[in-house]
């Protein structure tokens, strides 16, 4: 008897698949060494959510809003394209729960930042 089994890839983004509120969001500043320099969160209204949908185009609403597109690469991970390709790692998902960073890009030693995205359904 053989088993099914589901790609990691399908799998994550069938659990991304749908429409998410925001609880939250963080920005964290850190130096080019890696140290955490700051952290700002930016508190939510009733009504802000990011959509990902099936075919690939996902629209967040977060003061305005955005069509995006996203794919992911990896059991952990996506890029979301905000007409910048940007890298994310997923921090955790689960039928209620969905988080995931945003990650700054490390340029010589100019230091970056992460936005962490706090999405329940």
């Amino acid at each position: 008897m053989s088993s099914c089994k589901k790609d990691p890839v399908d799998d994550l983004k069938s659990k991304m698949i749908g429409g998410w509120k925001y609880e939250k969001l963080i920005e964290r500043d850190y130096s080019y060494t890696g140290k955490l320099l700051n952290e700002i969160s930016f508190p939510t209204v009733n009504g802000e959510y990011y959509i990902f949908k099936q075919d690939g185009s996902a629209v967040q609403y977060m003061d305005r809003i955005s069509n995006d597109t996203f794919k992911v690469t990896t059991e952990n991970r996506f890029e979301l394209n905000t007409g910048v390709v940007n890298s994310c790692r997923v921090e955790s998902i689960s039928n209620n729960t969905f988080v995931f960073t945003v990650e700054g890009t490390k340029i010589g030693t100019y230091g970056y930042v992460e936005f962490t995205h706090y999405l329940k359904r």
